[in-house]
C-alpha cells in the first residue's frame, strides 16, 4: 500500500503536528447488489486433473525456462533476452503481483502499485537496468535516482490524507514525545537500510533475529497501546504483518530506507502502479518469448535435462519444453506439486492473504482528492484506497482502489470471497463513502475483486539472508523473487531476478 508517515517531508527533531480536521460522519449503508468481476487464477487447478486428457504436443527445445510473468521473471528474462527463452505466465497478463487491468479506457493497478526515488547507495545491477529502460535518472542535486516520466510523480500536496479512528489527521503515527524518540532511535540506520537487503551490512543482521516490537522495547521504547497500533498499520501495510511478527530489520528498513525525514523523496505512481515496470521490462522482450495462460504443471530432471510439462490454458494442450536450465520465479506453496525435490526449502515461508478492490465510477465525488487515504480503525483488515483522480489530470470516469490484509490465519476468507464477493464489495463502498462523507453507491459502474493469496511473503523473524539458491537440489534450477528471503518490495524482485539470470 503507502508509506505516508515516511513521505511526510520533515526533518528530525523538528515535528510538528497538524490540527484535527472534522471527523467523517458515521453513517448506515443499505446492503446492494453491484456488477462484480471476480479475478482470481484459483480455478484454473482443476486444469492439472484434467489435464492428462488434454493433447500432448512433440517436445521443444529451450536454452532456459522461466516460470512466473511478475516482476523477478521479467527481470531475469530480460537479462537473457538473446538466448531461447520461455517465460511461463499462468495469468492472462504479465505482472504477478504488479498486475493491471483496463476498463472502457480505465487502467487501473491490481497489486502494487507505487515506487520512491532511489539513493545513490542502491544495488548498481537493478539502478542499471532501469537507467538502460530510460526509468530513472540521476539528479545530481538531490543525490537520488528520480524518475523520467514526471506526469507519474504525484504532487506533494496530493500525496495523501489519514483517517485514524474518526478523526482526519497529518499522518498515521501520533505525534508527541513518543514519536520523537522513535525516530531518533532509529535515525541511526539512515544511509544503512540499502535494497536490495542482501546487501546489508554483517554488523546490522542481529536485527533480523528479534521482532521489530521486541526490539523497541530493548530499547526502552515508550510505547503505548495507540502507538502500536499505529505501527502495525505501517508495517502490515508493506510487510503483511504487524510489528510483534515482523523483524526489526524489517521494520527499521521500512522507515529508514530512504532519507524521508531529511529530504523530498518522490514517489512515482503511474495509473497501473508498477504494471508500468513490468510493461518496460516485457518491451525488451520478443512476443514469441512470453506465454501467458501457461501453467506450469511439473518439471523433472534426467539425463536430457529438464523436462517441462505446461498446460496451455486457452488451448487445452499440454506442451513438453526440455531444457538445459530453468528459473523458478512462481509461487512457491506449488513447489510440491510441481518439483517435490525443493519444496523443504520454503516450508517455513508465511504469507499475508490480500484482496484488491477496484472501484469504478461513473462520476466524480466532491472531495478533494488525495492520492493515498489511509484508514485506521475497528476494520483493521481494511488499509485505504488510492484515489485515480490524483493520477489523471481529467477524465469522467475514475477508479478507487482499496486494498484489504487480513490476518495470517485468515486464508480461508479468500475463498468464501471468491464465492461471494458482494460482502467485501458493500464492505469497500460504505467504507468509503463514510470517508468522503458522501453515498457513493448509486455512482458505482462496476467493481473488480482480486484476491492476492500468496502476494507477500511476510518477513518475520530469521527470514532474511537464507537465500534458497545456496541449498538448491540441482544447480541448473534457479530460484527468484521476493518469497526467497527478501523484503517483498519491487527493487527486491528486480534484483532477485537478475541474480538468478546470473546464475544460469
Amino acid at each position: 500500500m503507502n508509506r505516508m508517515e515516511r513521505r511526510t517531508f520533515i526533518k528530525l527533531g523538528t515535528l510538528s503536528s497538524l490540527a484535527m480536521l472534522l471527523p467523517a460522519c458515521s453513517r448506515s449503508y443499505q446492503f446492494k447488489e453491484y456488477d462484480v468481476v471476480m479475478m482470481s487464477d484459483s480455478s484454473t487447478g482443476h486444469l492439472v486433473r484434467s489435464s492428462y486428457s488434454f493433447p500432448r504436443q512433440a517436445p521443444i527445445h529451450k536454452d532456459v525456462v522461466i516460470v512466473g510473468g511478475g516482476v523477478a521473471g521479467l527481470s531475469a528474462a530480460s537479462y537473457l533476452k538473446d538466448r531461447d527463452i520461455m517465460v511461463c505466465e499462468l495469468s492472462a497478463q504479465l505482472g504477478g503481483s504488479s498486475a493491471s487491468h483496463e476498463y472502457n479506457g480505465q487502467v487501473f493497478s491490481q497489486g502494487a502499485h507505487y515506487d520512491l526515488a532511489y539513493p545513490a547507495y542502491y544495488g548498481k545491477a537493478v539502478l542499471a537496468k532501469l537507467k538502460e529502460l530510460n526509468i530513472i535518472i540521476f539528479n545530481e542535486y538531490s543525490q537520488l535516482w528520480e524518475f523520467v516520466d514526471k506526469q507519474f510523480v504525484i504532487e506533494s500536496s496530493k500525496e495523501s490524507r489519514s483517517l485514524v479512528n474518526g478523526d482526519f489527521r497529518e499522518d498515521v503515527l501520533p505525534s508527541g514525545p513518543e514519536k520523537q524518540f522513535f525516530l531518533g532511535l532509529i535515525s541511526q540506520f539512515l544511509g544503512k537500510m540499502t535494497m536490495p537487503s542482501t546487501e546489508i551490512e554483517e554488523e546490522l543482521r542481529y536485527l533480523n533475529d528479534v521482532s521489530f516490537l521486541d526490539y523497541l522495547k530493548e530499547q526502552k521504547a515508550m510505547l503505548s497501546e495507540e502507538f502500536v497500533l499505529a505501527l502495525d498499520y505501517m508495517v502490515k501495510d508493506d510487510f503483511g504483518a504487524g510489528c510483534s511478527v515482523v523483524s526489526a530489520l524489517a521494520g527499521i528498513h521500512y522507515f529508514m530506507c530512504r532519507p524521508y525525514y531529511i529530504q523530498e523523496v518522490e514517489l512515482f505512481s503511474p495509473p497501473e502502479g508498477n504494471n508500468y515496470f513490468v510493461n518496460k521490462l516485457a518491451e525488451t522482450l520478443k512476443s514469441e518469448q512470453l506465454a501467458t495462460q501457461h501453467l506450469v504443471s511439473s518439471i523433472r530432471f534426467g539425463d536430457d535435462g529438464f523436462e517441462v510439462e505446461i498446460i496451455d490454458v486457452q488451448a487445452k494442450e499440454v506442451k513438453v519444453v526440455q531444457s538445459e536450465k530453468v528459473i523458478y520465479a512462481g509461487q512457491k506453496h506449488a513447489l510440491k506439486y510441481i518439483y517435490p525435490a525443493d519444496k523443504k526449502l520454503f516450508s517455513e515461508n508465511v504469507y499475508a492473504p490480500w484482496v484488491v478492490v477496484n472501484v469504478v465510477l461513473n462520476k466524480s465525488v466532491e472531495s478533494n482528492v488525495f492520492w493515498q487515504n489511509e484508514i485506521v480503525g475497528e476494520n483493521r483488515r481494511f488499509l485505504g484506497f488510492v484515489d485515480s483522480r490524483s493520477q489523471f489530470s481529467e477524465n469522467d470516469a475514475y477508479v478507487l482502489t482499496a486494498y484489504f490484509c487480513y490476518e495470517l490465519d485468515e486464508r480461508e476468507k479468500l475463498l468464501e470471497i471468491e464465492k461471494t464477493p458482494q460482502k467485501i464489495v458493500n464492505e469497500t463502498i460504505n467504507t468509503i463513502s463514510s470517508y468522503f462523507d458522501e453515498d457513493i453507491s448509486e455512482l458505482v459502474e462496476k467493481v473488480f475483486v482480486k484476491p492476492l493469496g500468496h502476494a507477500i511473503p511476510v518477513p518475520t523473524v530469521g527470514y532474511l539472508f537464507n537465500d534458497k539458491n545456496e541449498k538448491r537440489n540441482n544447480p541448473n534450477l534457479v530460484y527468484a523473487g521476493v518469497d526467497n528471503s527478501r523484503l517483498p518490495l519491487f527493487f527486491e524482485a528486480m534484483d532477485s531476478g537478475i541474480r538468478a539470470a546470473q546464475l544460469v
